[in-house]
């Protein structure tokens, strides 16, 4: 097993079952020094950023749910690319899997991505400090 760090669409437990149906959704998890964007390709990504930090959902996945996410990130094509970082749980650092964009410049959403971010925080139970402050600069609320 292997842990994998949810920031984005992949929040939205509907479509984790659907593409990783081993996972286990874990809790709430934060990846120090970094902070949430949309890029110029229209989906999520984390950047760089001392002083910031990203909230999600660590998943523990199997390698057939891994595979699948390397399918839906794009990693052959260089869409996203895989790391693995720190992470920090109920006080603990934890290793986990996160896809990130090569791309860093700021964009907006694809609007098909609004309702997918959107039905994402609402099973991810992220604190709304964080999401006011971080995701809705690029994320407008359900309406």
């Amino acid at each position: 097993m292997k842990h994998y760090f949810a920031y984005g669409s992949n929040m939205w437990d509907e479509q984790m079952a659907t593409r990783c149906p081993d996972s286990k959704k874990i809790g709430v998890a934060r990846l120090v020094g970094y902070r949430w964007i949309i890029t110029t390709r229209g989906y999520a990504s984390v950047v760089e950023s001392q002083n910031d930090e990203v909230e999600g959902v660590m998943f523990e996945i199997l390698d057939s749910d891994e595979q699948a996410l390397d399918h839906f990130e794009g990693v052959a094509d260089g869409v996203y690319r895989k790391a693995e970082l720190p992470l920090l749980r109920g006080g603990n650092q934890e290793l986990a899997l996160v896809y990130i964009d090569p791309i860093t410049d700021e964009g907006s959403p694809l609007k098909e991505y609004v309702g997918r971010i959107n039905a994402g925080l609402a099973d991810a139970n992220l604190s709304a400090a964080y999401v006011d402050h971080q995701v809705r600069k690029f994320i407008p609320p359900f309406r």
